[in-house]
């Protein structure tokens, strides 16, 4: 998730969503050691799939946040560890009405942006780890008229299944690694976009790009 709320930059939620899998294949499906050891050869050749997801400078930074992931998780244990404990291991719930409330970044988001930026990590704006953190449940910024809102509120109560989504992308070597269906089941913002127009006419689909 980490890997895909940084692509933000470039593509929108729906973009990214529809070439989810691509992003999987390039990127070892988001294995932090698999991707640390990826070679600028390799990724940004011509024949590369990557090509099509992203800049060079981007695809770069990935490679490189990568190795200092590897690093959070020898210090951490892992990398949900790492950023749960800004939040005390409790999501932040926005109870908006309105999508003019909804914030693009929070004090929160700042201060772990910081501390990433400080750790080597590049690309990790305030903006864009707002959106990790919407992403993986970390923070519920779903109005209260939609439908999710209350879903994931009840995931997020659990204290051991919030934790796990925040490893896709970051720590593929936990046992307590969540599926695929799990995560967009806790995520915060990412299922909506994928919502069929009718539907989504009837609750509220909130852009982070």
């Amino acid at each position: 998730m980490l890997v895909l709320s940084g692509a933000l930059a470039e593509m929108t939620w729906p973009a990214i969503l529809s070439k989810r899998e691509t992003f999987k294949e390039v990127f070892m499906d988001f294995d932090p050691l698999l991707v640390a050891k990826l070679s600028e050869r390799k990724i940004l050749g011509p024949c590369s799939p990557a090509r099509s997801l992203l800049s060079e400078h981007r695809l770069r930074i990935i490679i490189e946040n990568a190795q200092e992931v590897l690093k959070v998780i020898e210090e951490f244990g892992s990398f949900d560890n790492y950023c749960w404990g800004f939040l005390n291991s409790k999501p932040m719930v926005g109870r908006f009405r309105h999508p003019r409330e909804v914030p693009m970044k929070t004090p929160k988001a700042d201060a772990m942006s910081q501390d990433l930026l400080r750790r080597g990590f590049l690309g990790v704006g305030p903006t864009v780890i707002y959106a990790f953190m919407q992403a993986v449940g970390m923070a519920n910024d779903h109005l209260v008229t939609c439908y999710r809102f209350g879903e994931c509120c009840s995931c997020s109560s659990s204290t051991e299944a919030p934790a796990a989504a925040a490893m896709d992308g970051a720590d593929n070597h936990s046992k307590s690694m969540v599926k695929d269906q799990e995560v967009n089941m806790i995520c915060g913002l990412v299922e909506c976009v994928s919502l069929e127009p009718s539907r989504a006419r009837a609750t509220t689909v909130l852009s982070i790009s």
